[in-house]
């Protein structure tokens, strides 16, 4: 895993302090980690992973070739928009009946807030 880090680290661009700095641990604990000298919580792993625009999961597959699965850079063309859903979809149903619950309050109330922002930024024009 700490291989993975610093290869999608590096092919980043970051450096170490970087991504210390991106995901709030210190440069120590990501070259520990890098170098396999140090352990892992996966609330560190969430923050490095955030941290480089990937999924947990991408920090642990093995790579047959050089290039990451970065989930921030990957354009999402028009073909692929269907499967992109059907994967949400997918994601969606392995949570509990609440979890879902409190994400579609959060995000009535963000559509909420929006649509707010629309009509008073048109009733001051």
């Amino acid at each position: 895993m700490g291989n993975n880090v610093r290869t999608i680290r590096e092919r980043l661009g970051i450096t170490q302090e970087s991504l210390a700095l991106k995901s709030g641990l210190t440069q120590g604990y990501i070259n520990f980690l890098e170098n396999g000298k140090r352990g892992y919580s996966e609330k560190s792993l969430e923050k490095i992973a955030n941290a480089l625009g990937i999924q947990i999961s991408g920090l642990f597959e093995e790579r047959t070739r050089e290039e990451p699965a970065i989930v921030a850079e990957q354009p999402v063309s028009y073909g692929k928009r269907r499967r992109l859903y059907d994967t949400i979809i997918n994601l969606l149903e392995q949570l509990p009946t609440p979890v879902v619950d409190h994400y579609r309050v959060l995000l009535n109330a963000e559509v909420e807030m929006r649509n707010k922002g629309t009509v008073d930024r048109q009733e001051k024009s």
